[in-house]
């Protein structure tokens, strides 16, 4: 009895060995967001290889990267002994991933038809081969087969497996090359220059007053290749600068400004670094503050150069997070000086300093930069 069972399980062990699960697919996917996940692109190659299949000894790599307005898909997949690497570019990077999953689909169904003949039980000992062909069964088709007599049964059993898979496969082939008809969708003309549009920002800076400034910009902007030209405007929050020794007294500062930036960037995947030259212009205007005070408003204009970066975080498409950072050397510095009359006999005239400017700046931005 024990020989028995022992025979009966070394009988089973190669079947029990091929049903055995094989590894997942081994798939490396990087895009920026807003674009399918690695998740969604195994969803896709799934649903274009159906239920209950393997696609083991596959492993491939998808990066998707973001230039201008479009999108680029590199591709590397390797399967068994079949290889291939594809560069697609589209201005959809969902057509991109419905492309890698056709791709990576059809490499999994060529590297098994290549494989099917190795597999155990895919052809009965049983059987002779077929006539005119080689003793390697390259074909699977179930004409190629001549049963024996007294052994049609067990060839008809085991040949039914084989010709189901076939039909199987067919109809996945089948599916897969109509979603290839449909190929990414590409811009006739693509263009190499965008308009750029920053709005709204927000505005920190330190100096050249003594309190923190607070301010919000408006910039318009060409964006060519990797070049970017920007005319900023920024308004100020009105600050009262105080008179030193003279308490009561001060100055309403307001301020409104205008730069020109010139920036190269540097882009990967997701985000973009920008360094940059600055030059702008400033007008200011004070007011006086304190008792016998005139009250009349003088202006001045000073001019600033400088440096800094800029930071992008490509939100969609259309659409960045701006982050910048800059540095002002005032070429000018204005003087701030009040006027009025000692409330004394004859109501003499005097006139003191409250604040000079700084020598420099730094102010610091954040907002939305809209590609047009």
């Amino acid at each position: 009895m024990i020989g028995w069972m022992v025979l009966g399980l070394l009988a089973t062990a190669p079947a029990i060995a091929w049903a055995a699960p094989q590894p997942a697919l081994d798939l490396r996917w990087e895009a920026p967001p807003g674009c399918p996940q690695e998740s969604d692109v195994r969803d896709r190659i799934q649903n274009l290889l159906g239920t209950g299949r393997n696609s083991s000894h596959l492993r491939a790599e998808g990066t998707i990267t973001r230039m201008d307005k479009r999108f680029r898909l590199d591709l590397v997949v390797h399967v068994r002994d079949l290889g291939g690497t594809r560069t697609i570019e589209s201005n959809s990077c969902e057509d991109l991933a419905g492309a890698a999953a056709v791709e990576i689909a059809l490499l999994v169904h060529s590297a098994e038809a290549a494989a099917e003949p190795s597999r155990p039980g895919t052809q009965s000992q049983t059987s002779p081969p077929a006539r005119g062909s080689d003793s390697s069964g390259s074909r699977s088709s179930g004409s190629d087969y001549r049963a024996p007599q007294g052994t049609s049964d067990a060839s008809a059993s085991a040949r039914a497996p084989n010709s189901a898979k076939s039909e199987n496969k067919t109809d996945v082939k089948t599916e897969v090359a109509s979603e290839a008809k449909e190929p990414p969708a590409k811009v006739a003309s693509q263009r190499t220059w965008h308009a750029l549009v920053q709005v709204p920002v927000l505005e920190l800076g330190v100096g050249p007053l003594p309190q923190l400034s607070r301010g919000i910009g408006l910039s318009l902007g060409l964006e060519v290749s990797n070049w970017q030209l920007q005319v900023k405007g920024i308004s100020w929050q009105r600050q009262n600068v105080p008179a030193p020794n003279f308490p009561g007294y001060g100055a309403d500062v307001d301020r409104m400004g205008a730069a020109f930036w010139g920036c190269r960037e540097f882009r990967g995947s997701w985000f973009g670094f920008s360094p940059c030259m600055s030059a702008g212009m400033e007008r200011v205007s004070v007011t006086g503050t304190g008792q016998n005070i005139v009250q009349s408003s003088q202006h001045a204009f000073g001019m600033t150069a400088g440096a800094g970066a800029q930071g992008r975080v490509y939100l969609t498409s259309w659409m960045r997070l701006l982050m910048a950072v800059g540095g002002q050397i005032q070429l000018s510095r204005p003087q701030i000086s009040v006027a009025g009359a000692k409330p004394a006999d004859n109501l003499e005239p005097y006139r003191f300093d409250v604040y000079q400017f700084a020598p420099a700046a730094l102010t610091l931005a954040v907002g939305l930069e809209w590609i047009l």
